[in-house]
């Protein structure tokens, strides 16, 4: 039977189409841990980390045994997984796409390889498709914490490498919400700024798109002391030479009616 390990949302395992229980919290991180390492030892002692941080319980190895145990007969069933014991250290034995966390490493490595941008498109999309909510929702714990952040991370390059395709395609329209709710939520960051500009001039909306630059400009000034940086100028001023182009030419057909 095949086996997917969802991290990208709740933890989670399926098992031949079946969602399986993983039980505690703790058996959940312990599964976490293995994981987002997959194919790859993780020692006793990096486990107790990931897991408890600075408070174990007072015989960690007894219980580290008895969710890795429960973890295996949870997953008894999956033909492609295993958790191995080695010497020191255990193994999640699985093909890499099984773990959701690395199928999506692997699309996005994939993505910026492809020689289209239709075929760019389609990696992006497949691997944004796999989120389902706040990776390793309802655990925490400092690792859990930075692991999160750098995947959190992952997906915001990610979503902003796939409008630039989608600008690039002219397809403007059906980026704008997307793009503004990107913006409000990071208001500073000035390739998500740039993206926005062009897309509501390139939607005829330039007089907003004016608007946006001006507003980031002064927040950069007053929150960071800084003016725009070079690719946030450069798009400012080709909305300002294209809408001044628009209008020669506007004027040009008036004269000549």
């Amino acid at each position: 039977m095949a086996v997917e390990i969802r991290l990208l949302g709740t933890v989670d395992a399926v098992v031949d189409g079946r969602r399986t229980d993983l039980g505690h919290a703790r058996q959940r991180c312990v599964l976490v841990a293995l994981a987002a390492e997959a194919n790859q030892p993780v020692s006793f002692d990096q486990l107790v980390t990931r897991v408890w941080a600075d408070r174990p319980p007072r015989r960690p190895r007894a219980a580290l045994y008895g969710y890795l145990y429960r973890l295996r007969q949870l997953l008894a069933d999956a033909h492609d997984v295993a958790l191995v014991r080695r010497t020191g250290c255990y193994e999640l034995v699985v093909d890499p796409d099984a773990v959701d966390l690395r199928r999506f490493e692997r699309l996005l490595a994939a993505a910026r390889r492809a020689g289209t941008d239709g075929e760019r498109l389609a990696l992006f999309d497949t691997a944004l498709g796999l989120w389902r909510g706040e990776p390793f929702a309802g655990l925490d714990t400092p690792w859990l914490g930075a692991l999160r952040v750098m995947a959190e991370q992952q997906r915001f390059l990610a979503e902003t490498d796939r409008t630039d395709v989608v600008l690039r395609s002219g397809r403007c329209d059906e980026e704008l919400a997307r793009l503004a709710a990107r913006a409000a939520v990071h208001p500073l960051d000035e390739r998500v700024a740039a993206q926005l500009v062009l897309a509501l001039h390139r939607t005829g909306r330039t007089a907003e798109a004016l608007g946006h630059y001006q507003r980031v400009r002064r927040l950069l000034a007053d929150e960071l002391g800084t003016d725009p940086g070079t690719a946030l100028r450069a798009v400012h001023r080709e909305v300002l030479r294209t809408s001044t182009d628009d209008r020669l030419a506007g004027h040009r057909r008036v004269l000549h009616a």
